[in-house]
């Protein structure tokens, strides 16, 4: 699949642009800035390590959401680079905007509105995968990099490898549907190494290196977390429109799920995640 231009999952056309992906509307984007740091957060800091930023470098952070990612590149890097971030979500890009630091664009990941050898880094933490035409997006990235220009991008493993998302989809599968559990079919898509490299490779990058990660997510309490998830997702209108019994009952079934993921200490579940580094050749 990584290497076709079928869509990863179904796309609405809004504005003139393809949508696809994890679109968030109304409170969910301000909510996502919340969760997010708690749910893929502690990967981002690493992901900006592994990109190797130097002073002076112009870094692109595509799919942004509420900038996540590009709002940490100077702090964690300790380097003055000039940072822009990109997404296709108005929602997410209304959040990411209180961050003046950052110079924002709406726009697909397909279609950078970039010129050509503008940025010395591209990152991309967890929006490969949600691509309509990943191929496509690879090919963009190496296209605005400059000639020794570095790629960071991470996505996640298998779901079968991410216990507290599974516990999550399925109890969405019995409470919402299965049409509501097929929204997440995307993220754990682009769960093998063979598809990065592929992916790297036919966009023309070099020096491709994958590395597979594991790290435990810690949570006070699970129910919170799980709650504040479903505020964060695509389904999330269908899940507030359950009675407070019903919406109660899904909290505790997924927590139930969980059981033998938590300790005195709350929640500490396992999570699987793919970084891929690579260069444009000079």
């Amino acid at each position: 699949m990584a290497t076709h231009e079928t869509p990863a999952q179904p796309s609405v056309q809004k504005q003139g642009v393809m949508m696809s992906g994890f679109q968030l509307s109304g409170d969910a984007p301000t909510a996502y800035s919340i969760y997010a740091g708690k749910i893929i957060g502690t990967w981002t800091d690493e992901l900006i390590h592994a990109a190797k930023c130097e002073d002076g470098d112009r870094v692109l952070d595509v799919a942004c959401g509420t900038g996540l990612v590009a709002s940490r590149v100077n702090l964690v890097s300790r380097k003055l680079c000039s940072v822009t971030g990109i997404d296709i979500n108005d929602g997410m890009l209304a959040v990411a905007r209180r961050n003046p630091q950052v110079e924002w664009h709406r726009g697909s990941a397909t279609e950078l509105p970039f010129e050509a050898g503008v940025f010395d880094v591209v990152l991309c933490q967890q929006g490969l995968q949600f691509f309509p035409d990943r191929s496509a997006a690879m090919g963009e990235m190496a296209r605005v990099l400059a000639p020794g220009g570095r790629i960071a991008l991470s996505v996640w493993g298998a779901l079968e490898h991410q216990p507290f998302h599974a516990a999550v989809i399925a109890a969405i599968g019995s409470y919402l549907g299965s049409e509501a559990r097929s929204a997440f079919d995307s993220a754990f898509s682009l769960k093998t190494g063979g598809e990065l490299r592929q992916l790297a490779a036919n966009a023309g990058f070099k020096d491709v290196h994958v590395r597979l990660a594991h790290r435990t997510m810690r949570y006070g309490v699970p129910a919170r977390l799980v709650a504040g998830f479903m505020e964060v997702t695509p389904v999330t209108p269908q899940f507030l429109a359950l009675s407070d019994d019903h919406k109660g009952a899904f909290i505790t079934h997924v927590v139930k799920l969980l059981g033998d993921y938590t300790d005195d200490d709350g929640l500490a579940v396992p999570q699987e995640v793919r970084f891929m580094t690579a260069s444009k050749p000079d």
